[in-house]
């Protein structure tokens, strides 16, 4: 069973692998070359690379032929064009090593297979299936075919070489075949042949290319000569950034920081300035097909006025800024300023549309591209002040209102509050009294009741000491009472007065008894 297992998991393993080699080269890439064109400066000729061109392998995609230079480019929208269009598939410029040498020749459809037709200088014309095609990146660049004669010595500047920069290289060139056999089986679009310029044949150099109906190339004294015209400048105008795709990171910085103080005798203005200094960094992108270090002009809409930028480098350069600080302050006194600002960095896709100038006088060219932007500057600069305070010790000046800072106060004030008890004191006179009760303790029961048997007044006088000794008595038993009715919970307090009590009625009963005698 295990053996199954395996079996089956193998197999659909295999199946997988197969289905993902069978959709690799769809999805790789076709293999670019560079492509090499003629510099003039003087009498000599060097090879360059064109920032706009490029050789590419055919792939057999109809996309892949969307910017391929064609052999023949008529007036667009014309009847020619439709009717040509009609009768023969459009025609491209292609080459082949052969022997180590490239060829260049052109794109024919047979069958609807597409195969390039090239022929080696005095050599037999051969079918390529497997050949590589001019690319005009992003139809960024500008061609024209600069007619040629034997009588014109030299190479044009910007030729376009077929090969590798080499001093051998052919450079890409054109005939129209003979009257009447303009549309063979193996003529371009239009009775066009693609061949070979080379211009170190026969003092002025020869065209090689294959006529229809021949078996060889051909030579040939007239004919025309592929030319790259670049731009001298260019022009960013329209442009519309993503704000949703838009990041942006924002840095605090210090740019600087002052002290100013009023040591004067009177009140006044108190100036200086903070001068601070940063680097503005910007950086429009790169795009196929556009000449990296050509001078662009950019109308940014953020800005009012126009900036001047070399185009697929950063742009930096150093800002010197001076911000000026005042303000009133009274004598003594001093605050502390301090610039901030928010050095931001930006990145941000746009389109655009770029505009071509070229060296040959001829109409600019305008087209729309899409890149991403990358700046850095310093933004929300401001000033931020300290409370005003005082040279001498430090201390800050007090204020109610300030435009520049606020300061808040909070003071806490404990309130102490003293609850103080008054308690009623009742001042114990004696009463003086003339006689004092009679001899012998006086017992008082737990109910209040005296024991004692009272003896009747013998005389008017005993009446009234009696009396008065009655009213005494009350008067001190009111004054306990209420002494218990305010206190009733004092045990010390009420101690104290039957102590005081008891000791009076001693001293009356005292008094009394020396009186009788």
């Amino acid at each position: 069973m295990t053996n199954v297992r395996w079996t089956i998991s193998s197999t659909m393993l295999t199946v997988v692998l197969s289905c993902l080699l069978a959709l690799l080269p769809a999805h790789t890439e076709a293999s670019t070359s560079s492509v090499f064109k003629a510099l003039v400066i003087g009498t000599n000729t060097q090879a360059v690379t064109s920032s706009t061109l490029s050789w590419e392998k055919f792939s057999e995609a109809e996309t892949h032929l969307q910017f391929a230079v064609r052999t023949f480019e008529p007036e667009p929208h014309s009847r020619e064009t439709s009717e040509s269009e009609q009768l023969h598939p459009l025609s491209y410029v292609c080459r082949v090593e052969i022997e180590g040498i490239f060829t260049a020749g052109h794109t024919v459809t047979e069958d609807t297979v597409t195969v390039c037709i090239v022929a080696a200088q005095l050599s037999e014309v051969e079918r390529h299936h497997a050949f590589e095609v001019l690319i005009n990146m992003g139809g960024g660049g500008k061609l024209k075919w600069q007619p040629w004669s034997r009588y014109h010595a030299g190479i044009f500047g910007g030729a376009v070489s077929a090969g590798m920069g080499k001093f051998s290289d052919y450079y890409v060139a054109r005939t129209r075949a003979r009257q009447g056999e303009g549309h063979h089986h193996h003529a371009g679009h239009d009775g066009y042949v693609v061949g070979n310029f080379d211009p170190n044949v026969k003092l002025t150099g020869r065209i090689n290319a294959p006529l229809p109906g021949s078996t060889t190339s051909t030579e040939h004294e007239h004919g025309d000569i592929l030319v790259e015209i670049e731009p001298v400048k260019y022009e960013l105008r329209s442009i519309k950034q993503n704000k949703l795709r838009t990041i942006i990171k924002k840095n605090t910085t210090v740019l600087g920081s002052t002290i100013l103080s009023n040591t004067d005798e009177r009140t006044s203005l108190a100036e200086t300035v903070i001068t601070y200094d940063y680097m503005k960094e910007i950086y429009w992108g790169k795009h196929e097909g556009v000449v990296q270090g050509l001078f662009t002009k950019v109308y940014d809409s953020r800005s009012q006025q126009t900036s001047n930028v070399t185009w697929g480098i950063k742009s930096a350069t150093r800002h010197v800024e001076t911000k000026s600080v005042n303000t009133m302050l009274e004598p003594g006194t001093a605050i502390n300023v301090t610039l901030f600002g928010n050095y931001t960095e930006m990145e941000a896709p746009y389109t655009a549309m770029l505009k071509a100038y070229y060296d040959d006088n001829s109409d600019p060219v305008s087209r729309k591209i899409n890149s991403i932007m990358v700046s850095r500057d310093m933004e929300d600069v401001k000033m931020e002040y300290s409370p005003v305070y005082w040279i001498e010790n430090g201390t800050l000046v007090p204020t109610t209102t300030t435009t520049t800072t606020t300061t808040t106060t909070t003071t806490t004030t404990t309130t102490t509050t003293t609850t103080s008890t008054t308690e009623a004191t009742t001042s114990l006179r004696p009463v003086p009294i003339n006689s004092t009760p009679v001899e012998g303790g006086t017992m008082i029961d737990e109910d209040g009741m005296s024991n004692e048997i009272g003896h009747a007044p013998s005389t008017s006088r005993d009446l009234d000491v009696s009396r008065s000794n009655e009213k005494l008595e009350g008067s001190l038993d009111n004054m306990s009472s209420r002494s218990r009715s305010r206190s009733p919970n004092g045990a010390t307090g009420s101690l104290k007065e039957v102590t005081t009590l008891s000791i009076w009625l001693g001293a009356v009963s005292l008094v009394l008894a020396l009186r009788r005698n």
